[in-house]
């Protein structure tokens, strides 16, 4: 037990070095949310298995609902009387859209379940809208396989961010 702890301090000092540095580097870039793509990517490549005796790292507890915190206040302080009340104005729209998304979601839950013999939980996280962290920290705290539901956000988000977005701002503009 007491060797556990400096690996366990080395495995998270690399992960946060990975995210950070990944991170950095898409944000300088100048790609769309870049820090968070950036993140995920530097801490995957960095959390692999390069040598034998390297052992995944995981993120304690603790620390894990620190760092929802930190989001939680900072998406919080974007939640002023004047953002909702100008998204009351858009509320038809985005009802709308909402509705056209969960019937799609809702048959790419069918798909993965029937076809890829994916659990319900973990299907339902896999397509539900949010924000990746959100998202992840529900699917973790329900017993969802994390793996599935981050490749399936991973991917939407980076459709959406690197390659639906940039045709859109083409097509706009």
């Amino acid at each position: 037990m007491v060797t556990k702890r400096p690996q366990n301090l080395w495995g998270l000092a690399r992960l946060f070095a990975g995210a950070a540095s990944v991170g950095t580097l898409f944000e300088v870039l100048g790609v769309p949310a870049g820090m968070l793509l950036g993140s995920i990517i530097g801490a995957a490549v960095v959390n692999q298995r390069w040598r034998a005796r390297w052992k995944p790292a995981e993120v304690p507890v603790p620390l894990r609902q620190a760092g929802l915190v930190t989001m939680g206040f900072v998406t919080g302080v974007l939640l002023t009387v004047e953002s909702l009340t100008s998204t009351a104005l858009i509320a038809l729209p985005v009802a709308g859209a909402y509705l056209l998304i969960s019937g799609l979601n809702l048959g790419l839950v069918t798909l993965l379940m029937s076809r890829y013999g994916v659990d319900p939980a973990t299907a339902a996280f896999a397509v539900i809208p949010g924000g990746l962290g959100e998202v992840m920290a529900m699917a973790m705290d329900r017993g969802a396989e994390t793996t599935v539901v981050l490749t399936v956000h991973a991917v939407r988000l980076f459709t959406l961010v690197l390659i639906l977005l940039p045709i859109l701002l083409w097509v706009l503009t």
